[in-house]
């Protein structure tokens, strides 16, 4: 089973933290975005993973340094979009059903249910989606009671609906997705394949992920901080701070709260509730930081008050 990420977009949206670092490299508690989606893949029985690149390609490799598995990596010169980066990739592709997985999130998901429920269905394509209320913001996918796609946010309606779901960014081709590709470098997977595609009836299939799992898209500075927080909660259970060997600290800590690798908190400082310092970055003295994170290297100003904001390098994002 091989599995394709999209990690070759620009990273506008998640300006100005993207600035030096492609947004799937960004860290969740200290782990990149895309390792996490890898190492997912991994312990999903996936067996090599295809990685398409554009801006700060450098930044991917060394975020999969520790991959647990083999990468392809397809350089794209210029963007080509969602369709146009898996048709690029098509040599390594080719031949069986693969997985294509969004860069920018954090989920937990079971690839090997949603795969082999693709490879019993004959359709086209299978979407994972869930039940989520988030779909009235991201567009929601009908689904018929057979759990083939029917509609498609407001791009097309074949009737038929019997629920909806948020499509969560992964899914599952068959080969003969190529053939329904356009014959140029850039376009789009959902209008310019999959809408034309149950125009002409072919089948698309649907697999819901339970309501249970964890699901963070992490597109803008308020997902990566959102999910950062999200996953503090999950994986410290809201217990005692979580503070690396290497790290300095000479303030106070409010649990939950974790601190990084070589990170240093000052004396007067304040770290948490809710508090996210990664590796190497600084918390100055009598500094707060309260529902926010600080990304590697930050470096937190004498006397900051930071609550529900993102300090990087010596700056501040805060969601106003």
């Amino acid at each position: 089973m091989k599995a394709m990420v999209l990690a070759a977009g620009l990273g506008t949206r998640m300006a100005p933290l993207a600035r030096g670092c492609a947004k799937p490299a960004l860290p969740v508690l200290d782990v990149p975005v895309i390792l996490r989606v890898v190492r997912a893949l991994a312990a999903s029985g996936v067996e090599r993973a295809i990685v398409n690149t554009h801006a700060h390609p450098e930044s991917l490799r060394q975020a999969l340094r520790d991959s647990p598995l083999p990468i392809d990596w397809v350089p794209e010169p210029e963007p080509r979009g969602s369709g146009g980066g898996i048709l690029g990739a098509r040599r390594l592709l080719d031949g069986a059903p693969f997985l294509v997985v969004n860069g920018d999130m954090c989920l937990e998901l079971d690839f090997a249910a949603l795969f082999a429920r693709h490879c019993t269905s004959g359709a086209l394509a299978t979407l994972a989606l869930r039940d989520d209320p988030r779909k009235r913001e991201f567009g929601s996918i009908g689904y018929d009671r057979d759990g083939h796609v029917c509609r498609i946010t407001e791009r097309i309606d074949v009737g038929r609906e019997k629920a909806s779901g948020l499509f969560v960014g992964v899914q599952v081709m068959s080969p003969a997705i190529f053939t329904r590709m356009p014959e140029r470098p850039t376009f789009e997977i959902i209008p310019d394949v999959y809408v034309p595609a149950l125009r002409d009836g072919a089948p698309i299939g649907t697999w819901l992920q339970p309501q249970s799992a964890a699901w963070w898209p992490v597109g803008t500075p308020r997902e990566l901080l959102d999910a950062n927080l999200a996953a503090l909660v999950a994986e410290t259970r809201g217990d005692s701070p979580r503070v690396d060997a290497s790290a300095q600290v000479a303030g106070e800590l409010v649990a939950p709260a974790w601190i990084g690798a070589g990170a240093r908190v000052a004396r007067g400082a304040r770290v948490g509730p809710h508090g996210v310092v990664s590796a190497g970055a600084v918390i100055g003295e009598h500094a707060r930081l309260e529902r926010s994170l600080a990304l590697p290297g930050a470096e937190v100003a004498r006397g900051a008050a930071l609550a529900r904001a993102v300090a990087h390098g010596s700056e501040v994002w805060r969601d106003d």
